[in-house]
């Protein structure tokens, strides 16, 4: 059973790290078009009028070469193999993770949030995802400063599934699209789905072991034990 357990968990570790580095590479041939195009790009045409035009492109500007670099950073991070071989780039790496997800990938993914399609609800949603990425990486540098290396890890996986929403939403966007629904509250659902589903699978891989009935039930275990020793070594009893 534990076997199965573990294979289905590297499994599903695989395929994880697969879908997000088709997806990383997909939002790079996508991103050079930001380059080409520059203000004539039709994703800021669809913005106008700005208020502040230069400042939302200085923005978009950081915050998606930041991002791009961020979560691939991050999924080395979380590899085993790598932090046990290779800990110092395992420090370094995160080092520099940590300051382009405080510095960089969060600041501007906020005030690009202010602009989003899908209207409050989707603002909400992608400040909702930046505090929880900006207060995570705080406490996950935190954690590795203390060596506490199962709250660090906690965090971190927090970090990286908030990261992955830019992958996930694309994919449920790429899909609802090839099914031909166009609506806009597929947007919102592409985004919030991926953010709640990810504070969702990062907690319960770091949910404490065992149910409450085996706690109980190792609890009764080890109060029984010094009662079997006093039957069991009459002569200690009458010692003492």
């Amino acid at each position: 059973m534990q076997t199965s357990k573990r294979w289905a968990t590297h499994l599903a570790t695989l395929a994880f790290h697969g879908v997000m580095a088709v997806g990383v590479g997909l939002m790079i041939s996508a991103s050079t078009s930001y380059l080409e195009l520059g203000d004539a790009h039709p994703f800021f045409l669809e913005k106008l009028p700005l208020a502040h035009p230069r400042l939302w492109l200085t923005a978009l500007y950081v915050h998606v070469p930041s991002a791009l670099l961020a979560l691939p950073a991050c999924l080395l991070l979380v590899v085993r193999s790598i932090r046990a071989r290779f800990p110092a780039l395992h420090r370094w790496l995160g080092r520099i993770t940590g300051a382009l997800v405080l510095f960089g990938v969060v600041p501007s993914g906020m005030y690009l949030a202010c602009f989003a399609q899908g209207g409050a609800v989707s603002t909400v949603g992608f400040w909702l995802t930046g505090l929880i990425t900006f207060g995570a990486m705080v406490m996950s540098i935190a954690a590795a400063r203390a060596r506490d290396l199962r709250a660090h890890r906690r965090a971190s996986a927090h970090v990286l599934a908030q990261l992955s929403v830019a992958v996930s939403s694309r994919l449920i966007l790429a899909s609802a699209e090839a099914l031909g629904a166009h609506d806009e509250w597929i947007y919102v659902a592409a985004l919030w789905l991926p953010v709640l589903g990810g504070v969702l699978v990062a907690e319960l891989m770091f949910r404490p072991r065992g149910s409450w009935t085996s706690k109980g039930s190792r609890h009764e275990e080890l109060v029984a034990v010094p009662r079997l020793d006093v039957v069991r070594e009459p002569g200690a009893s009458r010692a003492a």
